[in-house]
């Protein structure tokens, strides 16, 4: 095993050789902007104190739950479009199936 202390690592030196570039730099109300493509809405909304008790266990630490209530709704809202477009197409071939049998 070694004694001897390994050098600290000179931060101050680093950002002045490895600076960021004053473009990438985002200050003000561009740093607080969120991108288009995220932006979220703030409303009220009553849910059942057992759902968010179920939410909140799921979320580490009790934080994040409200972001796993939009998953949720994003994933349900998924799966009905895709409902939808099964029985759009069950629909087609059923009368397809059932326009041949009589004809």
């Amino acid at each position: 095993m070694s004694t001897k202390k390994k050098a600290e690592f000179d931060y101050r030196g680093h950002a002045k050789k490895k600076a960021p570039s004053s473009k990438l730099i985002r200050r003000g109300a561009k740093r607080r902007a969120k991108p288009v493509e995220i932006k979220k809405q703030r409303i009220t909304i009553r849910i059942d104190e057992e759902i968010l008790d179920e939410f909140r266990q799921l979320a580490p630490g009790g934080r994040g739950y409200q972001r796993l209530i939009n998953h949720a709704l994003r994933e349900w809202l998924a799966a009905r479009g895709v409902k939808e477009l099964v029985r759009d197409e069950l629909r087609d071939v059923l009368e397809d199936v059932v326009a041949k049998a009589a004809g």
